[in-house]
């Protein structure tokens, strides 16, 4: 029997601790991972006492160890791509936890991808790397979403939606058939898209708008 891998989730906030907690109860990971800490860049973080995990160290300046493999449990998609970089450019190994999610057979999901409980992903999707799809999220056929994404809770994604890299989805948004959501934009809580979404752009309300650029 091989000894089991360090688990170790890059990102201590509020996402970091949902993400801890999904997984320390989930018995199966038990047989093949050990929960071993986090990484973040806030090395005097105060986490909750019942942890027993602390922060072992900065993601800017960790050296990755065979034994180690990370998921990345950083909100904003800007911060998680510059977090994540020193540990992809020294070969670190990233996991996709999919495993309390509904996934179509066809859809293809990419490393460091958090799919919470109860993520519904219709078939032939497509997930890029180290994105994060939260709990209750819909995404309809054929939608694609690309790397460093955040879904918020409970948003619906219509067939055919095209989601570019480091795009950030607030909670509750609905997203029409077809639309495309440019690279790095932001959708507002609860917002409603009918069009297209230029690259870098902020959008919110029903239908959504352009509130900065």
């Amino acid at each position: 029997m091989q000894p089991r891998k360090k688990l170790i989730i890059v990102g201590a906030g509020g996402l970091g601790r949902i993400v801890h907690d999904v997984l320390s109860q989930d018995r199966e990971m038990d047989r093949e991972y050990i929960l071993a800490g986090f990484l973040d860049t806030r090395a005097d973080l105060e986490l909750p006492s019942e942890l027993h995990e602390k922060v072992l160290g900065s993601p800017l300046t960790y050296q990755p160890q065979p034994d180690e493999v990370y998921i990345p449990a950083i909100g904003d998609p800007r911060w998680r791509q510059e977090l994540l970089a020193p540990l992809i450019a020294q070969g670190a190994a990233f996991y996709s936890y999919t495993r309390q999610a509904s996934i179509a057979a066809r859809a293809r999901i990419g490393q460091g991808v958090f799919l919470t409980p109860g993520a519904v992903i219709s078939t032939d999707c497509e997930i890029g790397d180290y994105s994060y799809i939260d709990t209750y999220v819909i995404l309809g056929h054929d939608t694609k979403v690309g790397s460093y994404c955040m879904i918020g809770a409970m948003s619906f994604l219509a067939g055919g939606v095209s989601v570019e890299d480091g795009v950030a989805l607030h909670p509750r948004a609905t997203i029409a058939k077809g639309v495309t959501l440019g690279q790095g934009c932001t959708v507002g809580i609860g917002s409603v898209v009918v069009k297209n979404v230029a690259s870098q752009v902020t959008v919110f309300g029903n239908p959504a708008r352009v509130i900065s650029a």
